[in-house]
């Protein structure tokens, strides 16, 4: 009988020791929230996610089989598919992020598209909190040289054009819209003395007006 006991409680233990080891699984991994596969259909989590007061959204990337073509997004609340984005469109290098594009708090979907010397392009989906859901952001998609500024809360399409040419132009969200607030293009040339020239065109918006200012110099 004494022996009996002992198995049982023994028994007992084990299983609280696989209970509690299969609760900080799974609270492990509910903590990693960005899904996207390998090109061996691995799943992967990161660290990152977008929290909409207590929910907490996951995401899946799926990808076709040259690695090359993003085909859809599946958008998870805890197990629940909440949301399927249709894509279907070329991506660079299997770069997903969530960033505050539009800066009203909530992270939104980014993948990179392509980047070259002339700069970088995006696929962007911004979160909707009213409607819970990711809507196609047609302005900044696809543009390139495409750049954020955290700090100051710009919008930033930076051009090259290579040494010759380079254009900045900032943008910031007002009531929802995306406004010009200033730009510099930079002109480089040589002259007939071989020396370097660079040309600053300034353009600023103050009182709905556009101002422009221009300057140049030799720099070598």
């Amino acid at each position: 009988m004494k022996a009996v006991k002992l198995y049982s409680l023994f028994v007992l233990v084990i299983c609280s020791c696989i209970s509690e080891n299969n609760k900080n699984v799974l609270t492990e991994i509910d903590s990693l929230n960005i899904i996207h596969q390998t090109n061996t259909g691995e799943n992967i989590f990161e660290k990152d996610s977008i929290i909409d007061g207590t929910s907490q959204l996951s995401f899946k990337f799926n990808i076709d089989s040259s690695g090359a073509i993003l085909n859809s997004i599946f958008v998870y609340l805890k197990s629940n598919k909440v949301q399927e984005i249709i894509v279907n469109k070329k991506i660079d290098n299997k770069e997903f992020q969530l960033v505050d594009w539009n800066f009203d708090g909530y992270k939104d979907i980014s993948v990179k598209s392509n980047c070259g010397s002339g700069g970088c392009t995006y696929w962007i989906w911004d979160y909707i909190p009213k409607r819970k859901t990711f809507f196609y952001n047609k302005e900044l998609s696809d543009r390139i040289g495409l750049e954020i500024d955290t700090i100051s809360k710009y919008i930033i399409f930076h051009y090259r054009a290579g040494y010759s040419e380079e254009n900045w132009d900032s943008f910031q969200y007002q009531n929802n819209k995306l406004l010009f607030v200033k730009g510099l293009l930079q002109e480089r040339w040589n002259d007939l003395n071989g020396q370097t020239w660079i040309k600053r065109t300034k353009t600023k918006m103050i009182n709905n007006k556009s101002i422009i200012t221009v300057d140049s110099n030799i720099i070598k």
